[in-house]
């Protein structure tokens, strides 16, 4: 089953005003509070719901510092997790 992570809330602010959105969902790169940097996940919402090369979201809601847009696509619906 898919997991929703909510994204921080600042971050939802900006992310509604870029322009980089498809039919329902962006194109996110995550940044975690430990430091560690995800370039390319899906965000719909409000909350990521894939991550490239993950089947499942490798983090929880409480380890997201941030997530801004990003113009790196990627097929998520593949089913795959990577493009």
């Amino acid at each position: 089953m898919k997991q929703l992570i909510p994204i921080p809330h600042e971050s939802v602010e900006i992310l509604r005003s870029e322009k980089r959105r498809e039919w329902g969902y962006q194109f996110v790169s995550v940044k975690l509070k430990d430091g560690r940097y995800f370039e390319q996940a899906d965000g719909s919402e409000g909350h990521i719901i894939a991550v490239k090369d993950y089947k499942d979201v490798p983090f929880a809601a409480d380890d997201v510092a941030f997530a801004v847009g990003t113009d790196k696509h990627w097929n998520f619906r593949s089913g795959s997790g990577g493009a």
